[in-house]
């Protein structure tokens, strides 16, 4: 399909990395569960929410070597044309207290699609610490998206 008349593409989170498990420092895992919003104002408006994992949550550790999590999940698969906006919002459950967010994840791509194709994570934006220029890189947690031609 041509890029006049949108392109199909499939946004995929291939891992997170937890820096904070948001737990007691005895209690070595903590329980997640992410949610997206995957938007455009292209084709007369797109807006697909998803939840990972589908049921339950998934335990991850804040301890280096432990706490990276290759998940393969495809948040997006759909025409736009030059307008996209993916955000990723992470939750920690706490079953005797509220519930821990995370820091939220946006990043919009403009102009041809064809330009977004690729990997974003942390360091591709900026080579450093936390940092508003690359917003893979959150105080609490870290992720990578691939962008692909479908």
């Amino acid at each position: 399909m041509s890029e006049a008349n949108g392109q199909r593409i499939k946004v995929t989170v291939r891992w997170v990395q937890i820096l904070d498990n948001l737990e007691p420092a005895f209690k070595e895992k903590g329980e997640f569960v992410f949610k997206s919003v995957v938007s455009s104002d292209n084709l007369g408006g797109i807006q697909h929410e998803s939840r990972f994992p589908k049921e339950g949550h998934i335990s991850i550790s804040d301890q280096p070597g432990m706490n990276l999590e290759r998940i393969d999940w495809t948040i997006f698969e759909g025409t736009v044309r030059d307008h996209l906006v993916v955000e990723l919002y992470g939750e920690e459950l706490d079953k005797l207290s509220a519930n821990d967010h995370l820091d939220s994840y946006r990043r919009e791509f403009r102009g041809p699609v064809s330009t977004w194709l690729g990997t974003y994570g942390p360091g591709d934006d900026f080579s450093g610490d936390v940092s508003p220029d690359d917003p893979e890189m959150m105080s609490n947690w870290r992720l990578a998206i691939y962008i692909d031609s479908v």
